[in-house]
C-alpha cells in the first residue's frame, strides 16, 4: 500500500511540476501529537513515530529521522521502498542539505505549508536559492491520494477551572498586552495550541493524550478572536469566553479575517512554529516591517507553574503513586503465580487503575509498556498479538502517565520480574545513580539544562556507555506533557531553569536486542540558597512512586546516593501508607525498606 501511494504522488509530482515532495508530521498549529486529519507523514510512509520527514522524488524515497526511532523505523519501513537515514537528534536539518544536493537546477521543491513552520521553509529555500531552485507550497497536497481522510475533531471545549490554573484568564490577557507593549506590538498571533489552551483557560480532547482545542488566536489591544469550530462551544462557554472579550470565529475563517482586519501597529509572531502559510498572510496584512519575530511570551510564563500549579502536581503524584504501587504489586504476584500476563494486558490493568482514580480525565501519552529485549527501544510501541509475554525473569519497563483535573503526571519505572543476569544489574544500577545524580544536583542561577545535562550522565559515561535522546524535558498542566522552553539535552540551549519549572529526570540504558533501563523521575526546580557566590537553585522531586532497590549492585553507588535513594523511598512509603490497604502497604513496606549503608 505505502508503494503505491508513494507512486501515485510522483505521478501527482510530475502534473505539479514538482522535483521533490516534502512531507512533515506536523499540523498547522506545530504539535508534537497530531490529529488523524493531519498525520500526514504516516499515510505516505507508515512510519508512526513522532518526529521525522519524508522526501519523495522522482527516483528516491527517504525517511529522515533521530536515534529515538532508528529501530522502529527500520521495522516500519520495510518492505515499503523508503529508505531510512539517521540524524543524530530532532535539531538536525540534514533533510535539507540533501535536497539541495540532489534537487537539479531551477528545480521546485513541494510542501504543505499549513504544515511546516515558516523558519523551516525559509530554511529550505535559502539552501535552494544557490541552484536557482524554489519551494512551492500547496496546501493539504495528499488530499488527492486520501479519500477517507479524517476530519477535524469535534470534541466539546470546557473551561479548566481558576482552582485549578492559579490565574484567571483575564489576568494572563492583560499580563500578555503588558508583554507585547514592552516589545511595541499591540497584537500577537498565537497558533501553538498549549499556549492557547494555557492563556484563555480552555481545554478539550481535539489532539490525543493533550487536551487543546484545534484553534488560532489572535490577541488584540481590547479583543482577543479565538478561531475554532464554533459547535464545538456550549452557550455557558462562549458566555465565558465574551466576559474576557474573547471571540469565538469560525477555524476556517482565520486566513479570511487576517486578510480583511484592518489593523494598525505591529504584531508578533513566533516564526519557530506559526505555520507558512498563515505568516504570509499575516505579513500581507499587518506588512513587513510591522510583522515582528520573536520568542512567544507564553511560553516562559505557562513553565513557571505557581503555587496552585506546584500544589495539583503534588496531589496528582500521590495520585499516581497509589495507581502504580497497586499496578506493580499486581503484575509481580500475577507473573510470580505462573499467570500469563503480556504487555498489553498490563498497559491495560494500569489503564483500569488510573480510570478508577478521583480526577481521572486521561492519558498524558501512549504507555510503553515493554519487556525484555523491547524495552530496548526508548518509544516502543505496544501492539496487542505483536507483544511480548511478561516471564518471571529479566526487566519490565513502564513508561506512563495520566491528565488529573489539576495535574499531569510522566513517569518510568523498570523492575525485575525474577532472576537477572549481571549486566542487566549492572545497567539499572548504572542509570539509577544517573537520575539520582540529577535530582542532588546543585546549581548557578541562570544555567541552561544542556550545563547540566552532564551530572546525569557522569556514571554512564564512566562505563563508557549512552543514551540518545534527552534526559530532561518540561511537562504542561494538564496541557502537554512534553513542553518547552526548558530542556536537559546535550544539544545547546540558553533558556535557563527557572524556579516552578517542572521537568523530568529520565536517563537510560539501551541494549538493542537484550534489555533496556530507564527510571524517570520528575523533577520542580527550587531556589537552593543565596552566598557571596550567587543565587543557587536545586531540585526537588514530585514522584511518588517506589524505585525497586533488589537489582542494585550497592558496592558501584556513592553513600550519598544510597542516602538519597533512602529517604526517597521513606517518603514515599510514609505518603501513600494513608491511602493504601494493609496487603498493599506491607506489600510496599518490603519494597522501600532501606539499604544497609553501614
Amino acid at each position: 500500500m505505502i508503494k503505491e501511494r508513494i507512486e501515485a504522488l510522483r505521478h501527482c509530482m510530475a502534473e505539479w511540476g514538482w522535483n521533490a515532495a516534502v512531507t512533515v508530521g506536523e499540523d498547522p498549529h506545530n504539535s508534537e501529537y497530531t490529529p488523524k486529519r493531519w498525520c500526514q507523514r504516516e499515510f505516505i510512509s507508515g512510519f508512526t513515530g513522532s518526529a521525522g520527514v519524508v522526501i519523495v522524488t522522482e527516483s528516491h524515497a527517504g525517511l529522515w529521522t533521530d536515534s529515538r526511532y532508528w529501530i522502529q523505523a527500520a521495522a516500519e519501513l520495510e518492505g515499503t521502498g523508503i529508505e531510512l537515514h539517521k540524524m543524530v537528534s530532532v535539531e538536525d536539518k540534514d533533510w535539507i542539505s540533501w535536497i539541495a544536493d540532489n534537487i537539479p537546477a531551477g528545480g521546485k521543491v513541494g510542501i504543505d505549508g499549513l504544515c511546516m513552520s515558516m523558519n523551516e521553509a525559509t530554511q529550505l529555500n535559502n539552501a535552494l536559492v544557490p541552484k536557482g531552485a524554489s519551494v512551492i507550497s500547496k496546501p493539504d497536497y495528499l488530499e488527492a491520494l486520501w479519500p477517507d481522510r479524517a476530519l477535524l475533531p469535534q470534541g466539546k471545549v470546557r473551561v479548566h477551572e481558576e482552582i485549578y490554573a492559579g490565574r484567571s484568564r483575564a489576568d494572563k490577557i492583560c499580563w500578555l498586552r503588558g508583554e507585547l507593549e514592552r516589545k511595541g506590538c499591540r497584537y500577537m498571533f498565537l497558533n501553538c495550541l498549549d499556549q492557547i489552551a494555557w492563556l484563555l483557560n480552555i481545554r478539550s480532547n481535539d489532539v490525543e493524550y493533550c487536551p487543546f482545542v484545534i484553534s488560532f488566536a489572535l490577541v488584540g489591544p481590547e479583543q482577543v478572536w479565538l478561531f475554532a469550530e464554533i459547535s464545538k462551544f456550549e452557550t455557558d462557554v462562549i458566555s465565558d469566553l465574551e466576559k474576557d472579550n474573547v471571540r469565538v470565529m469560525p477555524y476556517s475563517e482565520c486566513g479570511k479575517f487576517i486578510g480583511t482586519l484592518k489593523a494598525s501597529g505591529k504584531v508578533l509572531i513566533d516564526s519557530g512554529s506559526l505555520n507558512y502559510e498563515t505568516g504570509r498572510a499575516i505579513a500581507v496584512c499587518f506588512g513587513q516591517d510591522n510583522t515582528v519575530s520573536g520568542d512567544s511570551p507564553v511560553e516562559v510564563a505557562k513553565s513557571v507553574k505557581n503555587e496552585v500549579e506546584i500544589e495539583g502536581f503534588r496531589k496528582a503524584y500521590i495520585q499516581d503513586g497509589i495507581v502504580q504501587t497497586r499496578f506493580f504489586k499486581w503484575l509481580e504476584e500475577e507473573v510470580t503465580a505462573g499467570h500469563r500476563i503480556t504487555e498489553s494486558d498490563a498497559s491495560d490493568k494500569l489503564h483500569q487503575l488510573r480510570a478508577a482514580m478521583p480526577d481521572f480525565l486521561d492519558e498524558s501519552f501512549e504507555t510503553i509498556s515493554a519487556y525484555g529485549r523491547n524495552a530496548a527501544l526508548p518509544h516502543y510501541t505496544t501492539v496487542r498479538g505483536r507483544d511480548a509475554v511478561i516471564e518471571p525473569h529479566g526487566l519490565y519497563l513502564n513508561d506512563s502517565g495520566a491528565h488529573y483535573k489539576y495535574g499531569t503526571t510522566d513517569i518510568t519505572r523498570t523492575v525485575p520480574m525474577g532472576p537477572l543476569t549481571d549486566l542487566e544489574r549492572e545497567d539499572y544500577t548504572l542509570d539509577m545513580m544517573a537520575m539520582i545524580d540529577l535530582a542532588m544536583a546543585i546549581f548557578p542561577e541562570g544555567t541552561p539544562g544542556c550545563r547540566i545535562d552532564a551530572i546525569a550522565r557522569r556514571p554512564l559515561w564512566q562505563a563508557m556507555r549512552n543514551f540518545g535522546h534527552g534526559t530532561g524535558h518540561g511537562v504542561g498542566n494538564v496541557l502537554s506533557v512534553h513542553e518547552g522552553p526548558q530542556s536537559i539535552r546535550q544539544n545547546l540551549k540558553s533558556q535557563p531553569l527557572l524556579p516552578g519549572m517542572i521537568t523530568s529526570d529520565e536517563p537510560g540504558i539501551y541494549r538493542e536486542g537484550f534489555h533496556g533501563v530507564r527510571h524517570e523521575n520528575m523533577i520542580l526546580c527550587v531556589p537552593a540558597g543565596e552566598n557571596e557566590f550567587g543565587r543557587w537553585l536545586s531540585f526537588e522531586t514530585l514522584t511518588l512512586t517506589y524505585l525497586d532497590v533488589t537489582p542494585l549492585v550497592i558496592p558501584l553507588m556513592e553513600r550519598r546516593e544510597l542516602e538519597w535513594l533512602n529517604q526517597f523511598n521513606n517518603n514515599v512509603f510514609n505518603t501513600l501508607k494513608p491511602y493504601l490497604d494493609d496487603s498493599e502497604t506491607e506489600w510496599l513496606a518490603s519494597k522501600t525498606k532501606a539499604i544497609n549503608i553501614g
